[in-house]
């Protein structure tokens, strides 16, 4: 039988407040940006992942065109995957929580997209054209 003290000790450590562990795996925002004439439609994707405390963010960009408003989009023109560079770390901490500006969106389904979708530009230069999208003010 319990006695009165042990009773109360039960009740005592059942009401102190638990310990809460909060850990942060991974963040994934998507956002869906189309042309004003409807033509055009960019999805720019951003993933943060945590791995031993190494932060690492990536970005998945689709072009989709169409040659008229009412033809549905079909498959991506230009689906690439980016490595987001370490420096830019903190910008694409501030776009996945405070979205994504005018002008990084007009940067996104302008200067992304027709560097991205070029044949003649090589790989490297099509990533960085897609990372300057993080900038505030993208060039």
């Amino acid at each position: 039988m319990a006695t009165a003290d042990s009773a109360a000790s039960s009740l005592a450590k059942a009401s102190q407040q638990p310990v809460i562990a909060r850990e942060i795996v991974g963040i994934h925002v998507k956002f869906t940006l189309n042309t004003p004439e409807g033509l055009r439609r960019v999805t720019f994707e951003l993933r943060k992942s945590i791995d031993n405390d190494i932060v690492t963010w990536a970005i998945d960009f689709q072009l989709f065109e169409r040659a008229q408003k009412t033809d549905p989009f079909g498959d991506a023109l230009v689906d690439l995957e980016v490595e987001v560079d370490v420096k830019l770390n903190d910008e694409a901490e501030s776009m996945a929580d405070n979205g994504m500006s005018k002008k990084q969106a007009r940067h996104a389904l302008g200067k992304a997209a027709d560097t991205a979708k070029n044949p003649n530009v090589d790989t490297a230069t099509k990533n960085a054209t897609v990372q300057e999208t993080l900038d505030p003010n993208p060039s």
